[in-house]
């Protein structure tokens, strides 16, 4: 079997949700204003004030014990009681919601609130819950870009501390990023999940949903969650069943539409050695490169690795989305024939690292293997799939191949695909052998 190589080694630390935070210990007071409204300046003490009842805390709750799993926000968008929040927030009660249901903690309500789920964006990182009773007060989903620099302000209930109100810099879009996200420079904390970040007139232009930490936010776009709540509008009543159903058409739609980004992109060409690689095939992948320098060693390995930098969030164990491949280029001057094609078949039969996902959520890997000519260059191939169990049709791929023209220098590589179907998984593994080639 071979596991999944989900990302290349980065010189930063990874982009990671800002995911919902766990419970306070037994005994810790319940949520206070993590900042006194009196020491913030008068503009953004008059903003939070105006705007403070119509952001939420969103509680999972764990039906067995009736008590809390994680917690994260939402926000008000209709007199109807819907409110915006984020998917990987209220995941548990999508893919099991026989374990789980969510809850609102409402400014001076003294007993949560319940929600139903009405909708939801996987890929976007989106949900639309909705209380039994209307609201008084709302936000409106701005439909207009920030200038860059501009000031907003990002709300939410970081840590279980109350309400709070975060002043940061809007920086635009990410260039180059497979799935839109927007830069905020200021703290998203965990916790704040699903809040709105807004402008100083209090219109929401983006949704929090992730953080790397030292002032470095980001947003889901407003029209994201302008488009979801028009659908959710005009949505009937959707059982548990049916928000699986939504969740596994939208992936079957975003794998499509990263198929068809990739195979009408030409395929780049890497030079490693005397061999070309496939290189940056689309612009939303991120390459690195590398060779370990130990003399004590009688051969030389120089690593090149391609990978999309966000993924999908599909529960807490599971993710997908994912775009990802590495070239191992091996040659020695020293090792002759023989230890030379024992180094290099133990390359070959690494796992790379995998994709996160649990048997509660994919079946084993299966696997073929064969000998396959490409272009005159004789290669090995291994092509290991394994299913999604609750979306049908969904595939983890991983294409492992290296090349067998040379007795003492060689290219072992690997592409990993997560949530693509069998089809597409085949035609971008065909597409990606054929970007090796031999130039001697």
């Amino acid at each position: 079997m071979f596991a999944f190589i989900l990302a290349a080694v980065l010189t930063q630390s990874p982009v990671v949700p800002a995911e919902p935070s766990p419970p306070p210990a037994p005994g810790t007071p319940e949520a206070v204003p993590a900042v006194p409204s009196s020491t913030l300046p008068p503009a953004t003490h008059e903003l939070f004030q105006r705007i403070e009842g119509q952001v939420a805390q969103v509680r999972i709750i764990e039906r067995r014990s009736g008590t809390r799993s994680s917690i994260g926000s939402a926000f008000f968008v209709s007199a109807a009681g819907h409110a915006v929040t984020n998917y990987h927030v209220i995941s548990d009660v999508v893919i099991h919601p026989e374990d789980y249901t969510a809850e609102l903690v409402l400014k001076g309500g003294a007993e949560p609130v319940p929600v139903r789920l009405v909708d939801v964006d996987v890929v976007h990182d989106l949900a639309i819950i909705q209380t039994a009773t209307p609201v008084q007060s709302f936000f409106d989903l701005d439909d207009r870009e920030p200038p860059q620099g501009a000031r907003l302000f990002a709300m939410g209930n970081p840590r279980d501390l109350g309400t709070t109100i975060v002043e940061g810099t809007y920086n635009g879009f990410i260039h180059d990023a497979l799935y839109e996200r927007l830069h905020f420079s200021g703290a998203i904390n965990p916790g704040m999940s699903g809040g709105p970040t807004l402008t100083g007139e209090g219109r929401v232009v983006g949704v929090n949903v992730a953080t790397m930490g030292n002032q470095v936010g980001f947003l889901v776009p407003v029209k994201h969650a302008r488009a979801l709540l028009s659908r959710a509008l005009a949505a009937k009543d959707s059982g548990a069943q049916a928000l699986l159903d939504t969740v596994r058409a939208q992936l079957l739609d975003n794998q499509q539409r990263v198929t068809e980004r990739l195979l009408g992109a030409p395929m780049p060409q890497q030079t490693l050695g005397s061999y070309r690689v496939p290189g940056r095939w689309g612009t939303f992948l991120k390459c690195w490169g590398d060779t370990p320098h130990d003399p004590e060693v009688p051969y030389t390995v120089t690593n090149y690795q391609c990978s999309s930098e966000e993924d999908i969030f599909v529960s807490s164990r599971h993710r997908t989305g994912v775009v990802a491949f590495l070239h191992q280029h091996a040659t020695s001057q020293k090792l002759g024939a023989l230890r030379f094609s024992a180094l290099y078949s133990a390359l070959f039969s690494q796992d790379p690292d995998a994709v996160e996902a649990t048997r509660q959520d994919v079946t084993n890997y299966r696997c073929q293997s064969e000998f396959v000519d490409v272009a005159g260059l004789p290669v090995r191939a291994a092509l290991c799939m394994r299913a999604y169990r609750k979306f049908p049709g969904l595939y983890d791929l991983v294409l492992r191949a290296a090349t067998l023209n040379a007795s003492t220098s060689g290219v072992d590589t690997s592409l990993t695909l997560a949530g693509f179907t069998a089809d597409n998984g085949r035609k971008l593994a065909r597409r990606y052998l054929e970007g090796l080639s031999w130039t001697k």
